[in-house]
């Protein structure tokens, strides 16, 4: 069993947060302007989309780190991984996609794909790869079927870290992967009336392009036990927590300071925006600070619901800022939904977890029968 690390846990909770928080100014924009900082505060809500690049990165460390502690070996059949792996994302998934499809339903428009076509495809993780359902039902739930296509390449993926190397798969990934997302952007300029331009902005959603995110926790999770096995006399050769913190500052500001982003290509732009949300979390997992708060009851609580709250915190965001709009100001009603949709959301996602618990135990109790 693999230690928890609670630097990790807290890091969960920093990424929640920042999708929660973009989430509500998407549905309430106007508070992003109107409120003392000006639209600074709506340029730092904007950033909080960055939360799923460190879900991505999480999912990749946390999976791979008591493989790569037995040397890579998955001591498990294909279909044991997938059952075990999908077991635990389906519970909760398929309670918020029947939960917010029953409500779809009642508020039904003319407008739209079908309902039923929608929900099957949720159902089989493959709405990312249709552009007329994968915002359908609920937005955020996107990122499951993106979850579930790096599931069902991770078994390849591990024995190409552990054939090459961490440094090599890791380099190949992303060159390979961010360099088909630029062929895509480069056919798309050069055939505007072909199918290209669709298929670069469905990329986005999908592998390859989002895969280095996954594969720069896979790294991690090598270099990490790597770390852990270098004999006392001779960790003083690695890195020092300061001196990555203050590798992960100078890229920060330096990538921050690029005022080119935007007018650079989509792959390029967000290799730029990884590099600082990955040496944004660097410099917070360095600090001392960070460790003692994931272990706080507060913070391992809040991290254990982050995933049932991710599923079920949109649509109550959206149906809060319809019930506030025109009561208060755009700021005010920005933070009674942070507060009120924050607890009944948090609330629900516990109560998730709990019938999922049930849900899960009995079903393996049944199998194991």
């Amino acid at each position: 069993m693999t230690k928890r690390i609670p630097q990790i846990e807290f890091l969960r909770v920093v990424a929640m947060a920042g999708v929660f928080f973009f989430h509500i100014w998407s549905v309430i924009p106007e508070a992003g302007t109107h409120n003392p900082l000006g639209p600074l505060f709506g340029d730092i809500l904007a950033q909080g989309y960055l939360g799923v690049v460190i879900f991505n990165t999480i999912t990749g460390f946390v999976l791979t780190l008591p493989l790569a502690a037995r040397g890579g070996v998955l001591d498990l059949s294909y279909a044991a991984f997938f059952r075990r792996r999908f077991g635990r994302i389906c519970p909760q998934y398929y309670m918020a996609l029947a939960l917010w499809s029953g409500v779809a339903l009642f508020a039904a428009t003319a407008s739209g794909p079908p309902l039923g076509r929608c929900f099957l495809e949720h159902a089989l993780f493959v709405h990312t790869l249709d552009p007329a359902c994968f915002y359908g039902i609920v937005p955020a739930l996107w990122w499951m079927g993106l979850v579930a296509q790096f599931y069902l390449f991770y078994p390849l993926l591990l024995r190409l870290f552990v054939r090459i190397g961490p440094v090599k798969a890791l380099g190949g990934i992303v060159a390979g992967c961010f360099g088909a997302w630029g062929l895509l952007e480069y056919l798309a300029g050069r055939f505007p009336d072909g199918p290209f331009g669709l298929l670069a902005y469905m990329i986005y959603f999908n592998l390859p392009a989002r895969l280095p995110e996954f594969a720069v926790g896979m790294f991690l999770a090598f270099r990490w036990v790597a770390a852990r096995n270098v004999p006392p006399e001779d960790r003083e050769e690695l890195p020092h927590p300061a001196s990555l913190a203050l590798a992960g500052t100078t890229i920060l500001a330096t990538a921050l300071t690029v005022t080119v982003k935007d007018g650079l290509p989509a792959p390029a732009a967000h290799f730029l925006v990884c590099l600082c949300t990955w040496s944004f979390c660097g410099m917070l997992f360095a600090l001392p600070v960070t460790a003692r708060l994931g272990e706080s009851r507060m913070v391992i609580r809040l991290a254990a619901a982050s995933y049932s709250f991710y599923l079920i915190h949109q649509p109550l965001l959206g149906y809060a800022a319809g019930m506030l709009q025109g009561r208060m100001s755009p700021l005010a009603a920005f933070w009674v939904s942070a507060v009120v949709v924050g607890a009944f959301a948090l609330v629900g996602a516990q109560l998730m977890d709990k019938a999922a618990a049930v849900f899960f135990s009995r079903g393996a109790a049944r199998k194991g029968a």
